[in-house]
This record gives C-alpha cells, structure tokens and sequence, in this order.
C-alpha cells in the first residue's frame, strides 16, 4: 500500500510484531531519493484509540511529545497553552494508549513524568486483502531498529562503526582479524538506514586519539583487537578476563565462557558520556565476534527478546555451524 505524500513514497512492510494483546505494529518504510528509511507504525484498531486525536491541541501534543519528549508543565510553556488543557488532553492520550512515560525526574522535590509517543507513528488498517509488495527488509527489521534507535536520525544512521586497526597496535601489539566481519553488520545496517554523508566506520586508534565520548559507538571485536573495547570491558557486566586464561566472566549469573564460538551483544551507557551509547559486538575469537553480528542480524527475534529501551542490555550467544560447511550460520543463546 503506498500514501503520497509530498515528494515521498510510503508503504507497510508485511510485518507484524504483537508486543502485548491489544498493540500491534508494523514497519513503514518511506522512500525517497536519498534512499529508504523506516519507522514503526502502531495499529490503532479500536475507535476509543482515535478518539483523543480528533481534538488540534491533542494532535499538537503529540507531535511536540515526538519532537521533544518533555513533562506536561514544561509542554504547556513551548505551546503556550494552560496547563490545564494540557493535562486534560495528555490523561486521554495516556488512557488510549498513545503516550507513556518515558521516564521519571525530580522537580522541586516531586517527581515529573516526562512523556512520549509510544510509536514513531500510528495508522488504521481497514479490513482488505492488500497488495503483495517486494520488501527489501529482514522480518525482524523493527526490534533492531528499536535496539538501535540512539543510532537514527531522521531515517539516517547517526553513528559510528568502529573496527579494530589492521596494523599492530595496543597492549597485546595485534593485528584485528575479525574486523572484516563489519561488513556484514554493515550490508545489514545498510537496509535499515539511510547513510550519512561522512563515513560511518573508524578504526580504534582513531577514536582513542579523539576522544571515545563524541558519538554514539557499534563496537565490533575484543579487547585484544580493539583497544576501544579494551577500554570499554571494566564498564561490562559481562567481560573479558586474560589474568590466568583467556575467558569471559558474567557477574549476572556467575558463568565463565572460554570456547572461542562464544560472542557477546551488549548494549550500555557510554562510559565517556553518559548521553551516548555503546553497542558491543565481541567475541573471545575472531569467531565468537562474528557469531554475536550473526545473532544481530540473523535472529534478532530470539537474541533481542527482552530488550528495553534505557535499561543495559547483555546476550551471550555461540555460534552454530548447521549447514556443516565449517562456518559459523546460526547462534544459540546461552545467557
């Protein structure tokens, strides 16, 4: 199904997510000539949903909130509206499933709720068949761009790549042999976002030099190949240990992990600038970080489940040789 507008092409993925009983979404992916960029569309199948849009102010509420994710008082001040009125419409939106709280802050010794859109958009389905459409999306497109929603700016992936040096360097004075593997995470991402116009990929000893605080980070390797991972590891909840073995440790549930099939997905706070992010793709070899970028984009599904939003994030998987042609297509999950 295609909509018009402006210069834009937009159509609904055939792909559905259930997240709980009453809230379905779907990808929406719009095109332009700069490429494609999605967002997830949440279904408003019930009309006490649509109702609360029908009031101007309510829909301006809405669209601020998505700008802008803020509490009703300091809402109210950027629309110049009574407060009141702002309440009034923000307890209907809530109450239909529109907004949620983001998050909590304390303001003048209470707590404020800073709200937002529980969607990057919301449509109506009418009941139809539809008509079939060629996707260049993966079936789990949307929990990975949920996953790596700090990472997106208008449809545009807003970030950095970074890939161990190929030239010997750091503390284990090593060449990265799985930096290669970024190709694949970036063949994937690629069908996801829109590029920006700079490069998205930077070796380690770049961003060491720079400074590791300046953006947002995907990690791909260990600490022995890249040293910004190195540096990274004390911060993880999982980690790399090479005291007496060469091993990974999780202080969650206490478990070691030495085979070299064994990667780790995590995603935290960026420990140089807590406004930032880091998504970690390691591994304890060159195989268990490609066996984590398989888990990203292979099953994501499975590998992601759980995942929210602000909350620090880890999955241990290992890799899976099932076709048996001696490479690594598939992952289990072990933690």
């Amino acid at each position: 199904m295609h909509l018009q507008l402006s210069d834009n092409h937009y159509k609904i993925v055939n792909r559905m997510d259930t997240l709980h009983r009453d809230v379905v979404r779907r990808w929406l992916v719009e095109e332009t000539s700069q490429g494609a960029s999605g967002r997830e569309v949440e279904l408003l199948d019930r009309p006490e949903r649509v109702a609360p849009l029908s009031s101007p102010l309510a829909w301006r509420i809405l669209q601020e909130l998505a700008k802008t994710p803020d509490y009703p008082n300091a809402l109210a001040g950027r629309l110049k509206v009574h407060e009141q009125k702002v309440y009034y419409h923000v307890r209907r939106l809530e109450a239909a499933g529109l907004l949620h709280v983001l998050r909590e802050e304390p303001k003048r010794g209470a707590s404020a709720r800073v709200l937002a859109p529980t969607a990057e958009a919301f449509a109506i389905v009418l009941k139809g068949r539809g008509n079939p459409v060629a996707s260049p999306l993966l079936p789990h497109a949307g929990i990975v761009a949920r996953f790596l929603e700090e990472f997106t700016r208008d449809g545009v992936f807003d970030g950095s790549i970074v890939v161990g040096s190929p030239y010997t360097h750091g503390p284990f004075n090593t060449t990265a042999r799985d930096s290669p593997y970024a190709v694949e995470l970036g063949f994937f991402l690629g069908r996801l976002f829109a590029p920006r116009k700079d490069l998205i990929v930077r070796l380690d000893t770049e961003v060491k030099a720079r400074g590791a605080g300046k953006e947002d980070m995907i990690l791909v390797g260990g600490p022995v190949a890249n040293i910004i991972a190195m540096d990274l590891n004390p911060h993880l909840a999982v980690n790399f240990d090479w005291k007496q073995v060469w091993r990974m440790e999780s202080s969650r549930t206490g478990r070691p992990y030495a085979d070299e099939q064994v990667g780790l997905i995590a995603k935290v706070p960026n420990p140089w600038n807590p406004k930032k992010v880091v998504v970690s793709l390691s591994g304890l070899h060159a195989t268990g970080t490609m066996a984590a970028i398989l888990g990203l984009t292979r099953q994501a599904d499975e590998v992601l489940d759980g995942y929210r939003s602000g909350e620090e994030f880890y999955r241990v998987v290992a890799g899976q040789d099932r076709d048996g042609d001696g490479r690594p297509d598939a992952v289990s999950i072990l933690e």
